[in-house]
């Protein structure tokens, strides 16, 4: 499964199985965030058959059960943090589906003091990605227009991005953001002052490039 299909195929997921991850699947992973902590400097870390940060706790958005796997997304409080954040786990979302597992991006529906990571002075968790076997694959989210998403380009690798950016997983499916082409240079910019939308816009980066094909255009 490639990247892009990967993306396609997968959907928020809140019910899983008790299946537990494999051995060769949690190695896997764990190779993954490795690389994504390297390039990001993040501090995200892998919870397995842990299910403390998910139990007694009334959702404002989604009832989630069962979640017992999930990775956390930690960093250093510095510029550009959450959106870095957004971006490498949006890679590891991809990385998740692609090795047979469903998934979920979390920012309030658990409880953080309940989740067993360590974190220095200085960091931060962001959310966790719940991953594991769901009870089903989900189904697709609702989408706004393009027109109220991007300002449409007839270049083919720009409107491919956009299809893969509108599949993002965003805050309660708000997709507050918008995007516009200049030539072969492309920016994103959020369209709400929601807390969580600079890690909505790191998850929808990691999107359009993997549509659109990064050799296609560079970031403004």
């Amino acid at each position: 499964m490639t990247e892009l299909e990967a993306i396609r195929a997968r959907h928020a997921v809140r019910n899983y199985t008790a299946k537990p991850l494999s051995p060769a699947i949690i190695d896997e992973l764990e190779e993954e965030i490795e690389q994504c902590n390297r390039l990001g400097q993040l501090h995200f870390q892998l919870v397995t058959e842990n299910e403390d940060a998910f139990k007694s706790l009334i959702p404002l958005f989604g009832r989630f059960k069962h979640v017992k796997n999930y990775i956390a997304l930690a960093a250093k409080k510095q510029r550009g943090f959450y959106e870095t954040c957004g971006y490498y786990g949006a890679r590891l979302m991809v990385k998740a589906q692609q090795a047979g597992l469903n998934s979920c991006w979390v920012t309030n529906t658990y409880n953080g003091k309940k989740c067993p990571v360590s974190l220095a002075p200085d960091e931060e968790l962001t959310g966790v990605i719940a991953i594991g076997y769901g009870t089903t694959d989900g189904t697709r989210h609702k989408s706004k227009s393009m027109e109220r998403l991007c300002r449409p380009c007839s270049d083919t690798w720009f409107m491919d991005g956009m299809n893969a950016a509108v599949l993002a997983p965003t805050g309660l499916n708000k997709q507050d953001f918008f995007i516009e082409a200049n030539g072969n240079t492309v920016s994103i910019r959020p369209t709400s002052h929601r807390p969580m939308s600079l890690i909505d816009t790191g998850i929808v980066k990691y999107h359009f490039e993997i549509g659109a094909g990064r050799e296609n255009f560079h970031w403004k």
